[in-house]
């Protein structure tokens, strides 16, 4: 396995257990670019190594490691979380010995022009690396349309959705309550990353407008990034919570105005949750998240309809 996710090599994540669980099925060699170099054992048959280096460098180690490790042991397959420079190594490994190579797509990166416009190169790399790959598999329906529309095989696709606990979250009793922390305010919530995918401008764009009609309506933008949310008797801004759960089901709204997702864990947990959900047609939308009386799906960026959802909550 190559991975992205440097929490594997905290023994105590959740992630790393799941991957020690995955070990008493398989022998499991897991390879980490990352600029600090670590080797550890998770368990008798999970092993965890990390590059070191900067970002060129930890390109070429990926591949000089994943070749020592090949010619030592008996590997099968090679599974990498990402189709694009993760995705490469693990071409260029499994042409060299002649393995099975698997893509994760935990993004859809292909089903609309955002990463074709974002970074043009990256986009035509993945996209050579997908056809190239003898398995996909995808995190939600929407990825596979995706796919099977540039010309996949559907029989190369596999759906493994991302895993919550819905029973938990509805059963959960919330420590926080927005509803009391913002007194005399309609809560909606923004909960994620500040990214540029994100769309957090767009909602920023809104909330000025409403603003006019609606002195009582907050927007809450919870997390952090390298997008900038400029604060005003509207717009409020906290840093990521602990207590995420808390914050979903106390908020009014859920908002979720993503440009591009390949999911969309925020909707669904908001909806085990008992919130109400406002979100762009993308992950989830119109998939495993139907159009309901809690859940209103609306096309991307059409600010009219946006605005006409918020103020008829």
């Amino acid at each position: 396995m190559i991975s992205l996710d440097k929490k594997i090599m905290d023994e105590n994540s959740p992630v790393a257990a799941r991957m020690i669980e995955y070990g008493k099925t398989d022998e499991l060699f897991i390879l980490i670019p990352d600029n600090k170099k670590q080797a550890l054992n998770l368990s008798d048959t999970v092993y965890v190594e990390s590059t070191g280096g900067n970002k060129i460098a930890q390109f070429f180690r990926l591949i000089k490691l994943g070749k020592k490790i090949i010619k030592a042991n008996e590997i099968k397959f090679i599974t990498v979380q990402d189709p694009f420079y993760l995705g490469k190594v693990g071409w260029l490994l499994k042409r060299k010995f002649k393995l099975n190579l698997e893509v994760q797509l935990h993004g859809d990166f292909f089903g609309s022009d955002y990463y074709k416009k974002e970074n043009p190169l990256k986009y035509r790399l993945g996209k050579f690396i997908i056809k190239r790959a003898d398995s996909l598999r995808a995190v939600s329906e929407r990825i596979k349309q995706s796919l099977i529309k540039i010309g996949i095989a559907e029989n190369k696709i596999e759906i493994k959705p991302v895993k919550f606990d819905a029973e938990y979250i509805k059963n959960y009793q919330p420590k926080i309550n927005l509803r009391e922390k913002y007194p005399n305010k309609k809560v909606f919530l923004f909960l994620g990353r500040l990214a540029p995918v994100k769309n957090v401008d767009f909602l920023q764009e809104i909330f000025k407008l409403i603003a006019n009609q609606r002195k009582d309506y907050l927007l809450l933008v919870v997390g952090g990034g390298d997008i900038k949310v400029k604060e005003s008797e509207n717009i409020k801004v906290e840093n990521w919570t602990n207590d995420p759960i808390s914050y979903l089901k106390t908020a009014d709204c859920v908002l979720f105005p993503s440009l591009s997702e390949g999911y969309g864990l925020v909707p669904m947990e908001a909806v085990a949750a008992g919130a109400k959900v406002i979100m762009s047609d993308v992950g989830v939308a119109n998939y495993e998240l139907k159009p309901s009386q809690t859940v209103k799906i609306i096309p991307l960026n059409d600010k009219p309809a946006w605005i006409e959802a918020i103020l008829n909550v």
